[in-house]
């Protein structure tokens, strides 16, 4: 047996351990060098209830993994001269206004987690109305200084794409960053098409304490998504694809028959 045999047999003794241990229905799992795709492994169930197994098209939600996906069509927008990271948000969405006795809030704080917002929720449905409340919240540091996590910061990047363009976050997703990865068992939103294809999301059968794999576990509360904090849903193998082109800075990852395109720059402002 070959060193990366013996890997990948420690690799599905982990998530057959794990799913048992965890009380878990299912996983998928894919390996890859900056190269190719090595091995996708699939376990369990991807709906408890019809005892359907996961496999290769089983889409996952990938929640904040998708801010990131936010992320590059920012940067390709700033690289196209579009979008100044520094500028206040207000120059690209004139309604939004924020509470504060310091500076101006920029595309490049919320990028960050550094605009003194508050959390926000990732359970509410998508929508203008979150980002247009700010106005009646105030910021608790000057921008820059701190970082918080924010996922009403990255639902009004969403947003500002959206004003930018003249498209929808969907359109821009879809075209900006999975059409050329070649991620065509993505979905650049969650939808109720993505349900027909997506795992049965599951969580503890108890809300009021600590989870444990004795309480059981029913469906979670499904609803369609589609701001920029994190609604896409992705196969492994396609997150695999992702992941090169990560791993290689975007550099001969964009699949075949894609034109090569710079997904990042090389002077992405660190402050």
């Amino acid at each position: 047996m070959t060193d990366l045999n013996c890997a990948f047999d420690a690799i599905d003794k982990f998530a057959q351990a794990r799913l048992s241990e965890a009380n878990m229905p299912g996983m998928a799992i894919a390996i890859t060098g900056r190269d190719k795709l090595l091995r996708v492994a699939n376990f369990g169930f991807a709906d408890v209830a019809s005892r359907s197994p996961i496999a290769a098209p089983t889409m996952f939600e990938i929640g904040s993994i998708g801010k990131s996906f936010t992320n590059i069509a920012l940067m390709q927008l700033r690289d196209e001269g579009r979008l100044d990271l520094h500028a206040p948000v207000s120059r690209y969405l004139s309604w939004f206004q924020v509470q504060s006795d310091y500076g101006d809030i920029t595309t490049h704080h919320l990028m960050s987690h550094t605009s003194g917002l508050v959390t926000g929720t990732d359970v509410s449905p998508p929508g203008q109305y979150e980002s247009w409340a700010l106005r009646k919240a105030n910021t608790g540091a000057p921008p820059g200084e701190y970082f918080r996590y924010s996922n009403i910061g990255y639902k009004t990047l969403s947003l500002l794409i959206e004003a930018i363009t003249g498209q929808s976050y969907q359109d821009v997703i879809q075209a900006r960053v999975l059409d050329p990865l070649g991620m065509s068992g993505s979905h650049p939103v969650t939808s109720f098409e993505t349900r027909k294809l997506a795992a049965v999301g599951y969580r503890s059968f108890y809300d009021d304490r600590p989870e444990h794999r004795d309480h059981g576990i029913v469906p979670a509360t499904w609803m369609e998504y589609a701001a920029g904090d994190g609604s896409q849903a992705s196969t492994a193998e396609d997150m695999a694809t992702y992941l090169r082109m990560l791993m290689n800075c975007a550099a001969g990852a964009l699949g075949a028959g894609h034109l090569r395109r710079k997904l990042f720059t090389d002077d992405y402002p660190r402050n």
